[in-house]
């Protein structure tokens, strides 16, 4: 049996997810608060007999046992996998349970240096330090505590002596980071001396690795933690495991360039700020994101590099130095917003100081510039277009061809529309004149792609037909990974959206032997066209599946209110809600699920109509 049905024929979905959420019986189902958003009205179920879960109220969140425990303790499948497997006794593969090891092995190599480097902080010897922390950054007891900063002694091996004391040898110190092996053959050593420490850990909490600041001219000023089995910078975003409650109860999370501006905001208040480590926002730092909120605001530092590395963000890695450049920048964001359901701004700060200064100096003007940020396009075009209006016929067409290749490499019509309309104010042109201009030289525009669609039970053959296609990409890989809802079928399709792929995976690997069950589905030789048309078919199958699913269940919750009002009384407040009579406060929730049940029966009755859109 494959270890993911294992685990879920061992762990109970109800009992699990009832241990985070007051469950109602209700019908077959059960019914609670939806722990994922604020809410009055129950509108979070589990159905025991799909062995599912899904909110239909505002955050539309749904999936599997997998996927409920990533959404709740912020992990991906493969964190999942293990904790749940853990819980339920079962045995991942032997390669899987090695590497587990080695990594839990390395993760307690980091929290020994951790407390070790806290404690030099703290003593006579982190004097430097603790006055470079607390008088000249302006930090706090408390935030220096919260993100456990330390002190590296000036000494070439304090740490791997300490570290050898307690029984870690030099090999698990090498490999987690700490030391540095010696190229004449000689003893390893202390990678960090004479520095500030400031622990990097994941979203979990779980140490990764280490940024060490030098306080007297120290080249570089930042030295980080190399590559390892534990810490991938392009995957990693400093303070995220602070800063995911306020996230999610923000909707947005604000991605500054370094430590210290993340530190300063949280002490100011500010707790939804993360940092990237010396590279620019990747897709994988977009897909851990999306795990927390849908708005992304980069606030960068305003002098002209951190500008350029707003530029970077996103996936941008080149600047403003021609237009093909910024288009290029534009398109790779565009791609990024649209496959992780994302809604990139920037927020460019008041020159002269770095964020933390501004947040903790000035927090209205912090908070003003996050409200305000613009839509990353909006941001380079008004790069590209300058703070003055043109003086001349001349200036204002050299513009428009300027800001042309941005302009077009936004998909969505109604985006492009609005950012022409701006374009037109600050030029004091016509709007005409500007679509004119796109139109004149209009080469390489993009097809846009198909809107997202949701949508029921052909989950596995809408993977399988993915896979089987991979040309299928650039239209489909922007459909939401909440349309599948296992857990493994979401994994499955974020790899194929990123085009990763599958050839990593150990053979006994869960989702290797998923994908290899997917690709052997028979499927009818199709064209390209015919398979675009099948994709789209499986998506509105699977979107009438989810109506189907919602309104059984308010049928079922309306039949548990017979019971308690009577079938006349429900009747009679059905017919009144309809006719829009305001029901009485203690009959509003019976009258909210009639209406409710009936717009569902709508809807449904619609996509079942020849031609209707899914």
């Amino acid at each position: 049996m494959d270890a993911t049905e294992e685990i879920k024929q061992k762990v109970d979905l109800v009992e699990y997810v009832g241990r985070f959420v007051a469950l109602q019986k209700a019908g077959r189902n059960f019914r609670g608060l939806c722990p994922f958003h604020t809410e009055k009205t129950p509108s979070f179920y589990v159905f025991p007999d799909r062995g599912s879960w899904r909110c239909f109220g505002s955050c539309g969140e749904g999936g599997d046992l997998f996927s409920f425990v990533q959404k709740r303790e912020n992990l991906d499948f493969r964190g999942a996998l293990r904790e749940l497997a853990t819980e339920a006794g079962v045995q991942l593969s032997a390669e899987s349970s090695q590497r587990r090891s080695r990594l839990e092995k390395l993760s307690a190599v980091l929290s020994a240096a951790v407390d070790y480097y806290q404690r030099r902080f703290e003593g006579e010897e982190g004097r430097d330090a603790r006055a470079y922390i607390f008088e000249k950054r302006g930090i706090t007891l408390d935030a220096a505590a919260a993100f456990h900063i330390g002190w590296a002694p000036d000494d070439w091996r304090a740490l791997r002596n300490h570290l050898n004391a307690r029984g870690y040898d030099d090999a698990d110190i090498v490999a987690a980071g700490l030391l540095v092996e010696n190229e004449s053959g000689g003893q390893p050593y202390d990678r960090f001396r004479g520095r500030v420490i400031i622990p990097i850990a994941d979203e979990r909490g779980q140490f990764v690795g280490m940024g060490g600041r030098g306080l007297h001219g120290e080249e570089p000023k930042y030295l980080n933690s190399p590559q390892s089995e534990l810490f991938d910078k392009g995957r990693t975003l400093y303070g995220l495991h602070l800063a995911a409650a306020a996230i999610r109860e923000s909707g947005t999370v604000v991605v500054v360039e370094g430590y210290m501006d993340v530190i300063g905001p949280w002490q100011a208040g500010f707790k939804n700020v993360v940092a990237t480590m010396g590279t620019s926002l990747t897709e994988h730092h977009a897909a851990l994101l999306r795990r927390f909120a849908k708005r992304v605001v980069l606030a960068m530092d305003p002098d002209a590099a951190g500008m350029n590395a707003a530029e970077r963000a996103g996936g941008l890695f080149l600047g403003l130095d021609s237009p093909e450049h910024a288009a290029r920048s534009a398109r790779q964001a565009d791609d990024m917003a649209s496959t992780h359901q994302l809604e990139l701004r920037v927020a460019p700060l008041p020159p002269g100081r770095d964020p933390d200064e501004i947040a903790r100096d000035d927090p209205e003007g912090w908070a003003r510039a996050i409200d305000q940020a613009v839509p990353y396009a909006e941001f380079l075009l008004r790069r590209l277009m300058g703070p003055q209006p043109p003086d001349s016929p001349v200036e204002a067409r050299r513009i428009v061809d300027r800001i042309r290749p941005v302009l077009l490499a936004v998909q969505d019509p109604v985006e492009r529309a609005m950012y022409v309309q701006r374009v037109a104010r600050h030029l004091g042109i016509v709007e005409a004149a500007v679509f004119e201009r796109l139109r004149a030289g209009g080469g390489g525009r993009r097809a846009v792609r198909p809107p997202d669609q949701e949508a029921p039970p052909e989950e596995e053959y809408l993977l399988s037909f993915l896979l089987r296609y991979p040309e299928l990409r650039l239209q489909f890989k922007s459909i939401p990974e909440t349309l599948f809802t296992r857990a493994v079928d979401r994994e499955v399709f974020r790899r194929w959206a990123g085009g990763e792929g599958f050839e990593d995976l150990p053979t006994d690997d869960p989702l290797a032997r998923h994908v290899k069950a997917l690709g052997a589905r028979r499927l009818p030789p199709l064209t390209p066209a015919e398979a675009v048309l099948a994709v789209r078919e499986k998506i509105g199958r699977i979107t009438r599946d989810r109506l189907i699913q919602h309104q059984a269940a308010m049928s079922e919750h309306l039949a548990e209110a017979e019971k308690s009002v009577g079938a006349t009384r429900l009747a009679t407040l059905a017919a009144e809600a309809w006719r829009g009579v305001l029901p009485a406060p203690e009959d509003r929730p019976f009258a909210e699920t009639v209406i409710e049940d009936l717009e569902l029966g709508l809807s449904i009755h619609r996509r079942e109509e020849p031609g209707a859109t899914v």
